[in-house]
């Protein structure tokens, strides 16, 4: 019989790590589908992702969106093969617009804006770095789920059919 990984080390005193402030009280939130984004050259799956008591207004919605378009328009956002899912987390006081864009075949390639809703102004971009943000609990659920749909049309035979397929496919619910 195997030991688990866990048995195989000595483990450092735990008393110091992991300790998320104990006034911090986890909830979840909701994942919606949206209409398709229809971009030149390319077509995303779109879900809004929020607290179920706090959705974007649809004003915002419709901005971000137009925000996204604007970039391919302007040749600042490439989108591999052409196919891929935005995220529009709205989470007060911040907004982040999360771009997944699927290239050389099974790699995901992420864009990240962010838009502090205080103050006026327009997403922009975040530039990656060595310790930069990825993902959140609450934008690994579509992620995921992107990641398993993505897979299915890889085995797939990758035809027309199989494209509509994986548009059609989108998570909803709880995250």
């Amino acid at each position: 019989m195997s030991q688990t990984a866990i048995e195989q080390v000595t483990l450092p005193d735990l008393t110091a790590l992991g300790n998320v402030p104990a006034a911090y009280r986890h909830h979840e939130r909701v994942v919606e589908p949206g209409a398709l984004l229809a971009l030149p050259g390319a077509v995303l799956k779109w879900y809004d992702l929020h607290r179920a008591d706090q959705p974007a207004p649809p004003a915002f919605r419709q901005a971000a969106r137009d925000y996204l378009a604007g970039e391919v328009a302007a040749g600042r956002l490439e989108l591999g093969y052409g196919l891929g899912f935005a995220i529009l987390h709205y989470s007060d006081p911040l907004a982040y617009l999360i771009v997944g864009a699927w290239r050389d075949h099974q790699e995901l390639w992420e864009t990240l804006f962010i838009r502090d809703l205080t103050r006026a102004g327009d997403f922009q971009y975040v530039v990656p770095g060595v310790s930069a943000p990825t993902l959140c609990v609450w934008e690994l659920a579509p992620v995921w789920h992107e990641r398993e749909a993505w897979t299915r049309f890889l085995y797939s035979p990758r035809d027309t059919a199989a494209k509509r397929a994986y548009l059609a496919d989108q998570l909803r619910g709880q995250a």
